[in-house]
């Protein structure tokens, strides 16, 4: 007899198939906004940069793909801070779940997406946030409202980084082998990373799972804008990346000059020469 489905196991196979048809569609150029929607219609599109997009989107899910094949999804969570990095990194994994465990067969409110065997039952997807910083609150709100809108098992930790994955893998799900991480390689300690691997011998053991290492910055931004889902406001603020409300300002790079209280384009705008320039809102801690 299939066990009755939860409204959080629903949600989540529909925000699968969403996020699959999302990815088909921007790759297909059918978007119901076009190729960049009205919101952003201060983006200039770039039909070069637009296929290089595409091309690291169908790399990146084959990528995902392996691993789950390898490691199976209930030995898999994912590092979510909120970030746009992150973002992409979620929508691609859910698209890419839907694509291995339904393909072209539409299930009946998700139910075969769980009954099949290959999917436990009780599975949920584990979003760990582990931050030691004081966050800023329209981060902490659209981290609250993504996790509940893709139907997420959000796990919040305060503590630094090492810590808090010792005390998620240790204390809160044991089960746990694989993390999802999205880190590209113009990120601090990103440059030498490759597609999965093993933390260091002094960390928590687990394996980093890197689907989106080779995007470049605009390449997520073209991405974000062109499949026109939300993400967090301060990046319309002009904030390229994202830290604690002590050491991240602005993007100075995106100042619009002004008599008024200064005011900055959004992260979206930042072109030329951005993955150096990326992170030139990253101050020290103000004491």
């Amino acid at each position: 007899m299939t066990q009755e489905l939860t409204q959080q196991q629903i949600g989540f196979f529909e925000r699968c198939k969403e996020c699959y048809h999302l990815v088909q569609n921007f790759l297909n150029d059918t978007l119901p906004n076009g190729l960049v929607s009205p919101r952003h219609n201060d983006y200039e599109y770039d039909p070069d940069l637009r296929q290089k997009v595409k091309e690291k989107i169908t790399s990146s899910m084959e990528k995902l793909e392996k691993s789950i094949n390898l490691h199976g999804l209930k030995e898999i969570a994912i590092s979510y801070n909120g970030g746009k990095d992150c973002l992409v990194m979620l929508i691609l994994l859910l698209a890419s779940i839907y694509k291995k465990f339904l393909g072209t067969h539409e299930a009946n409110r998700g139910e075969s997406f769980y009954s099949s065997g290959i999917i436990p039952h009780d599975y949920k997807l584990d979003s760990i946030y582990v931050n030691a910083e004081t966050p800023f609150p329209q981060l902490t709100k659209f981290i609250t409202q993504s996790t509940e809108y893709y139907h997420l098992n959000p796990v919040y930790i305060k503590d630094s980084i090492k810590n808090g994955f010792e005390h998620y893998l240790n204390e809160i799900n044991t089960n746990i082998k694989s993390v999802v991480v999205g880190i590209r390689h113009t990120d601090p300690y990103g440059e030498q990373l490759e597609d999965e691997q093993r933390t260091d011998s002094d960390w928590p053991s687990f394996l980093r799972i890197h689907p989106i290492l080779d995007w470049k910055y605009v390449e997520i931004w073209d991405f974000l804008v062109g499949s026109d889902v939300d993400y967090c406001s301060l990046y319309d603020e002009g904030y390229t990346s994202l830290g604690g409300v002590n050491t991240t300002i602005p993007n100075p790079k995106l100042l619009i000059p002004s008599e008024e209280k200064n005011k900055y384009l959004p992260a979206y705008m930042l072109k030329d020469n951005a993955d150096a320039l990326e992170r030139l809102g990253r101050v020290k801690s103000r004491k």
